[in-house]
């Protein structure tokens, strides 16, 4: 019995790792019309390094060959690619690759245990040991001898279609729609985070302008992140009620810190303060035993509960921001992730 479930739960990761691949190919081809064959490049090293560290560590070293046939290593390394620069370096980009798929998927041994989400960790581990290659004035982000037809004045409903700035992901709202399409159509996503949070962050938007507060984080990379990203299958929840709990806490932590003054971190760290709360929600919000997903008195106060504490966590994490202790959170959790990998060897 256990087996028989181990190998459908294989399965099933491996269709839906195909699937989130071929969604992704409209954002690939705009990536080339806009930039060349640059982009890819950046994608091509990520999926390299991630599918690299995947079949050295799981393979050879835990000897665990059912994660390199799920297509895991892979899906990782490209939307870790998506979310980096266009011009990023290739050696920052396989660096970003390996780091998401050593430290987000590896030390956990299995897909289905991982506690953060890898490609956030992936793009942490950038900003943390390459902080001036995704810095806005980078030249990793715009190369004007590069771009074949996309002009700087581009605007109105022509920008849904095409645009040449951001990261490689969002340079066409209208391609990663035709992704997020594909995904819903083969029930490999569901619109509950992705709507929780776009509505979340559509009233942050008008919340921060009222209070003349500065946002830097663009509307593609808004969508990207929540069609492609916060809706990872294991590290987000599984019911309908705490998806879309876990989608408005999500875009309500990153009003705050644009509020306390981050901007390109804001979804990263977001995202990370929830990942660990993915067990706790799907506890309070899973259906009854008829399938009914109303809520009770006790599931509002546990879910107000845990609403303050990612509020103040997000405070927090704020300060350790400001204060430059981010990046030493992170060695700690290299040095934590080396000791997993010696211990699961």
């Amino acid at each position: 019995m256990f087996r028989r479930k181990s190998r459908e739960l294989q399965e099933n990761i491996t269709k839906t790792n195909i699937d989130i691949l071929i969604s992704l190919i409209p954002m690939l081809l705009v990536a080339f019309f806009v930039y060349e064959v640059t982009p890819v490049l950046v994608i091509l090293s990520s999926v390299v390094a991630s599918e690299a560290s995947e079949m050295i560590f799981s393979f050879l070293v835990q000897k665990n060959s059912d994660t390199v046939k799920d297509f895991s290593g892979i899906t990782i390394g490209a939307l870790t690619g998506f979310v980096l620069a266009p011009f990023t370096p290739l050696y920052v980009a396989a660096f970003a690759g390996a780091m998401a798929t050593l430290f987000g998927k590896i030390i956990y041994r299995g897909t289905d245990k991982k506690i953060f989400n890898p490609v956030i960790l992936g793009k942490l581990f950038v900003f943390t040991f390459f902080p001036a290659v995704l810095a806005p004035e980078s030249a990793a982000w715009t190369d004007a001898e590069g771009m074949r037809v996309v002009s700087d004045n581009i605007s109105g409903l022509a920008s849904l279609v095409l645009i040449n700035k951001g990261i490689i992901g969002e340079l066409s709202i209208a391609a990663m729609v035709i992704g997020a399409i594909y995904l819903i159509y083969r029930t490999k996503m569901t619109w509950h985070i992705p709507v929780s949070f776009f509505v979340t962050i559509f009233f942050g938007y008008y919340i921060t302008s009222s209070h003349n507060v500065s946002v830097s984080t663009t509307l593609g990379e808004i969508i990207f992140m929540g069609i492609f990203v916060l809706t990872d299958s294991f590290t987000t929840p599984q019911h309908g009620l705490g998806k879309i709990f876990f989608g408005f806490l999500a875009g309500l932590s990153t009003i705050i810190f644009w509020f306390l003054g981050i901007q390109t971190e804001a979804i990263i760290y977001s995202v990370l303060i929830l990942n660990p709360f993915t067990r706790p929600i799907n506890t309070i919000f899973k259906p009854n035993v008829f399938g009914d997903e109303a809520v009770s008195f006790a599931e509002i106060i546990q879910g107000l509960g845990f609403a303050i504490i990612i509020v103040l966590l997000a405070f927090a994490v704020s300060y350790l921001h400001k204060f430059g202790f981010v990046p030493y959170i992170v060695y700690i959790y290299v040095v934590y992730g080396i000791w997993r990998l010696y211990n699961n060897r």
